[in-house]
């Protein structure tokens, strides 16, 4: 049987704070790309780990912001640490690794200042507080290219063990994943969460608000849609 492992919430919170105080936050120790992924998954490999384990073939959706691997440049800063093979896990917010035939799957820490491109794409690690106001880090996708005005998108995934029917007129419930988006804007260094409405949209950029409206008219955007929301921050950008 194919099994996925996944960690609980609370544990992975405090393994990713345990890797952040054996490590100082900087990979400037570190002189070439093989050296910083070799330290990664030292660290990460050494701690033991308690997995949950689901059965993948039958469950429903997928934590991964895309299902397969995709080729990607690390970049800590304005320096690059080379390419890596990796897909974003929404359920655990982490960078998984190809695994090496035998290893585990190891996953990138949360260094400050960090981000991978690919296919056109940034996926960048950026300080937020989450819907109970806790300070977090984590992964964000950005959906426009505007230096001063960027919209980004954060997939948030929830996993719904299966459940057995409790009586012979219920069915009996599937194990599922289900993703959340949460759009934020990021403007002069602030992050700022935003919904894909027009009256979002208008209390944010008050000072904009007819041409916002006529833009939204003429254009028949459906702000719902990534495609139709970037399309209106890159107008806003523009103005």
């Amino acid at each position: 049987m194919k099994t996925l492992r996944l960690l609980p919430f609370s544990f992975s919170l405090l393994f990713s704070m345990s890797l952040i105080a054996q490590i100082d936050g900087s990979p400037r120790q570190f002189e070439s790309t093989s050296q910083i992924f070799q330290e990664l998954r030292k660290v990460i490999n050494s701690k033991e780990k308690t997995p949950y384990e689901i059965d993948w073939e039958n469950v429903k959706g997928s934590p991964y912001l895309y299902e397969k691997y995709k080729l990607g440049q690390f970049f800590v800063g304005d320096k690059s640490y080379g390419n890596v093979m990796m897909r974003l896990n929404t359920y655990t917010d982490e960078i998984e690794l190809m695994p090496v035939e035998g290893e585990e799957v190891g996953a990138l820490m949360k260094i400050d200042d960090s981000r991978l491109t690919f296919e056109n794409k940034t996926l960048k690690l950026l300080p937020y507080k989450d819907e109970d106001d806790y300070a977090q880090k984590g992964y964000f996708l950005e959906l426009t290219q505007n230096k001063d005005l960027k919209l980004l998108l954060r997939k948030k995934c929830l996993f719904s063990p299966n459940e057995k029917a409790l009586t012979a007129n219920q069915k009996d419930r599937a194990a599922k994943f289900t993703q959340y988006d949460y759009f934020y804007i990021l403007k002069d260094g602030n992050l700022t969460s935003i919904e894909p409405k027009k009256k979002s949209v208008l209390k944010m950029f008050p000072d904009k608000r007819s041409e916002i409206k006529s833009y939204i008219k003429s254009e028949k955007l459906k702000l719902k849609k990534e495609k139709d929301f970037a399309k209106l921050v890159d107008y806003i950008a523009s103005l």
